[in-house]
């Protein structure tokens, strides 16, 4: 599934949350989520790599919060992309992907000038 259709469907998934439990889905409310689900994330990782409490949770359930909590932080990124007007996909185009030829052309013994560089490296 292309990021494009994941975002739609994650949009409907996050309006008949907030329809369900009566939430006004507001920008500074998305972004809230998204920082919430962060710190869950944050949490998940703690108590698996044994940094954090595990609740008498197995390392099994702990690497299923994990995972949970990883997909909300990118369901809640493109939800609040989405609502933001950005298109996620072009916008991982254009900032990430000139570092990939840049890397490329590194690994490959040349001498490549890094993506936006104003002046020239010394």
């Amino acid at each position: 599934m292309e990021l494009g259709e994941w975002s739609e469907r994650l949009e409907r998934v996050s309006a008949g949350y907030g329809d369900y439990y009566g939430v006004e889905r507001s920008p500074e409310w998305t972004l809230l989520k998204l920082t919430e689900e962060v710190g869950e994330l944050a949490q998940a990782h703690l108590a698996l790599s044994g940094q954090g409490r595990n609740r008498g949770k197995s390392p099994d359930e702990l690497r299923t919060d994990l995972e949970g909590e990883v997909a909300d932080v990118l369901a809640m990124v493109l939800v609040f992309a989405g609502r933001a007007g950005i298109d996620a996909e072009a916008a991982l185009e254009r900032k990430w992907l000139p570092w990939e030829r840049f890397h490329g052309e590194r690994a490959a013994g040349g001498d490549p000038t890094p993506p936006g560089a104003i002046e020239e490296r010394q």
